[in-house]
């Protein structure tokens, strides 16, 4: 019998080592992912750190050449950590409007402050097509105190340009006068021989003089139409400004209605009226009075 049982006990302590040695296995990978947590929730943690209090910065709404005169329209914000905001980085686009850049900036590339400068930091012989925006031409025109906003317009400014046109009417008679808003947020190149890179010169402004505004092919070729055609009035834009204003056109119609609450095409006094249109041909028909 003893014999017997030890034959057994010899047979079961394979089978017993196998299952000591199981357990160890066992205790030793919990120990190790115990250890794994351990070490990923300080990385989590860390990474987490690094992550927080987002602040807002300027970054490049698109690729910026060297001598890119920077206006609004190229400039957007970009929430980034803290911890990779870097140093230099513009919190606020009106602080880097109208500078130049003097290194290329990448497509959401922060702007930084050490690679911008004042236009009048740049050597002043340096030529308008280089501060004229790519995509854009230098078109010049002629304003006064009255047109230029009392010449308070200045190189780097960003202004809107209204039209002021009386339409044809019926039977070759002069028609109805409106005011149209053409364009909003077109950037000043330049007053008078001034440009953004000479901005800080003192210049008199008593006689008409000439402003030098950068505006699209297409857009050039509608304002030089509609200087031949009516009245340029520029209209001067707060610094740092950005967004397009709904602007309608201003008439007799648009301005009694605002203003007074008279319905389009009624008058305050007189007998009511409608305007009929036969093709090109405008005509004005009375309407009896009630």
């Amino acid at each position: 019998m003893p014999l017997q049982l030890s034959g057994r006990i010899k047979r079961l302590l394979p089978l017993v080592f196998a299952l000591v040695m199981g357990l160890v296995a066992v205790g030793l990978v919990r120990h190790y992912l115990a250890q794994q947590r351990v070490t990923l929730e300080r990385e989590r943690a860390r990474l987490l750190g690094d992550y927080q209090a987002p602040v807002q910065v300027v970054v490049a709404a698109k690729d910026l050449p060297e001598g890119t005169l920077l206006d609004p329209a190229l400039l957007t914000t970009a929430a980034v950590p803290e911890k990779f905001v870097q140093p230099y980085a513009s919190r606020s686009a009106g602080e880097v409007t109208g500078l130049l850049t003097v290194a290329a900036i990448a497509e959401g590339e922060q702007v930084l402050l050490n690679k911008v400068r004042r236009p009048e930091a740049v050597p002043k012989d340096a030529g308008l097509s280089s501060i004229t925006p790519r995509g854009k031409r230098a078109v010049t025109i002629g304003v006064d105190a009255i047109t230029g906003v009392g010449g308070f317009v200045r190189p780097g400014d960003a202004v809107d340009i209204l039209w002021t046109i009386q339409l044809p009417g019926a039977d070759r008679q002069q028609g109805d006068v409106v005011t149209l808003t053409l364009f909003q947020e077109v950037p000043v190149l330049a007053v008078g021989t001034e440009t953004v890179r000479q901005r800080g010169q003192q210049v008199t402004k008593e006689s008409p003089y000439t402003v030098t505004l950068a505006l699209t092919p297409q857009e050039t070729s509608f304002l030089l139409y509609a200087r031949e055609q009516g009245r340029i009035q520029l209209s001067l834009r707060a610094q740092g400004e950005q967004g397009l204003a709904a602007v309608a056109p201003a008439n007799i119609n648009t301005l009694m209605e605002t203003m007074m609450g008279v319905p389009a095409g009624a008058s305050a006094r007189g007998p009511k009226q409608v305007e009929v249109y036969k093709g090109l041909k405008r005509d004005v028909v009375l309407l009896p009075e009630e």
